[in-house]
């Protein structure tokens, strides 16, 4: 290894095994704070000049991360003059960073391996500046404190559920593009969704998701508290929609709603009042 001035990248390297020659180095990065940390990169492909990010140490005995803060992932690293993009974050390779704050992952980035965040019990903040990434298994597993969710504005489809583990996601915001949103009953802590105006498939009113005209209710966040005002216009809640919500008190719908099965109702355990605005019976 050699010193550098300290904004830039210190390189090591080593052979993983006799029989492979996959090269693996760690690169310092100024965090917040100016605080450093260790990130690993493995060469998947020379001639495609890719590489992933990785752990130190082997599948059997891996080395407990020592990042911590907060870390934003290059999309390019350059090692002996040649420059290399990172297109993936291994499987497990943050796994059991305990202080490691928050993530920022490279638009570069198409695949993140199982249970690559496990157990980042202090990792609060998840920025994903591109499109969408390839999940494996229990990506952010035991990440009980994610509170704040970035997702670019190239998305298109979001599975919520990736993020089920957190106690502290309170608030989601679903970009332009999106198209296709699963898992939002998942969210236990969720209180709000709010949908970028220029999305052409969803919206939102007073943090409840519907569909872009507003004549369907897709979903209320479970900890939804207090009065659930249905807005105006609203012809259908969809399956589901008001399931699990325990917190909310009142339910007022509007002369326009068409249909309602009582079952939506069966967990709101503080619920106290039904308002039907219509002049027929449902």
């Amino acid at each position: 290894s050699r010193n550098q001035d300290h904004r830039q990248r210190i390189w090591y390297c080593r052979t993983l095994s006799d029989s492979d020659s996959i090269l693996l180095w760690w690169a310092r990065h100024m965090l917040t704070h100016t605080n450093y940390s260790r990130t690993f990169f493995n060469i998947k492909s020379k001639a495609n000049k890719t590489v992933e990010v990785t752990y130190s140490g082997s599948i059997s005995d891996k080395i407990i991360s020592e990042i911590e803060g907060n870390i934003v992932i290059p999309e390019k690293v350059k090692h002996n003059n040649t420059v290399y993009s990172v297109v993936s974050i291994s499987a497990k390779a943050f796994s059991g960073a305990s202080k490691l704050s928050g993530i920022t992952i490279p638009a570069s980035v198409k695949s993140i391996g199982a249970f690559a965040f496990e157990g980042c019990t202090s990792l609060s903040k998840v920025i994903f500046p591109g499109g969408d990434v390839a999940f494996g298994e229990g990506v952010f597993f035991k990440c009980t404190s994610i509170r704040d969710i970035t997702l670019g504005s190239d998305w298109k489809n979001v599975d919520l559920s990736r993020f089920r583990w957190s106690d502290s996601l309170t608030t989601i915001t679903i970009p332009a593009k999106i198209e296709k949103i699963q898992g939002l009953k998942t969210l236990k802590a969720l209180k709000s969704v709010t949908v970028d105006v220029n999305n052409s498939r969803f919206s939102s009113d007073d943090g409840v998701l519907y569909n872009k005209d507003g004549k369907t209710l897709y979903g209320c966040p479970r900890s939804y508290n207090g009065t659930l005002k249905i807005k105006d216009g609203t012809e259908v809640i969809s399956k589901n929609a008001l399931i699990d919500c325990p917190m909310i008190t009142q339910i007022d719908f509007p002369a326009t709603i068409k249909s309602f099965s009582f079952r939506e109702t069966s967990r709101m355990a503080d619920l106290e009042t039904i308002i039907f605005r219509g002049k027929c019976l449902l």
